[in-house]
């Protein structure tokens, strides 16, 4: 490769990922907008992830997580409990303990505003654009998904 290549290249990776960053910027706001619109609080939305992260625990080792007392952790859960997003499950090995389960309405809590599931706002910019850009645009994305899966171990 020459000089003139090696510089090109550079120069190209850099636009790349200043290109990659406003648009990133851009679509950021659609994710906080629902993050705005959740009537999860902050800790009740922190204890669904603790939970979807760790999967069921004690209440006692979710308020070890959040940092909060047991009785702090009592209301979040009740709350959550109450809203059908958590449920309480006794644990097998021990009786008297209750193990936090996330539901499967908790988990779809969280994935509406974490999870990007909805690219109606992409398709309608994608429909502005060019036969030729977005043939490029899917060759280059083509490209950078089979970078990503050679580089990445397997399983």
């Amino acid at each position: 490769m020459t000089a003139t290549e090696r510089d090109r290249r550079a120069a190209l990776l850099a636009e790349f990922v200043e290109t990659q960053q406003a648009l990133g910027d851009l679509l950021v706001g659609r994710r906080l907008q629902r993050l705005v619109d959740t009537r999860l609080t902050a800790q009740q939305l922190r204890a669904i992830a603790i939970l979807l992260l760790d999967g069921q625990i004690s209440a006692h080792e979710l308020a070890r997580a959040l940092g909060v007392s047991a009785a702090t952790v009592s209301g979040i859960l009740d709350r959550l409990e109450a809203a059908g997003m958590v449920e309480r499950r006794v644990d097998e090995a021990d009786g008297r303990v209750r193990r936090i389960a996330v539901t499967p309405s908790g988990t779809a809590a969280v994935r509406g505003i974490v999870a990007d599931d909805d690219h109606s706002v992409e398709v309608e910019l994608l429909e502005d654009l060019s036969t030729a850009e977005l043939e490029q645009i899917t060759t280059g994305f083509g490209a950078l998904l089979r970078v990503t899966r050679d580089s990445t171990p397997a399983g």
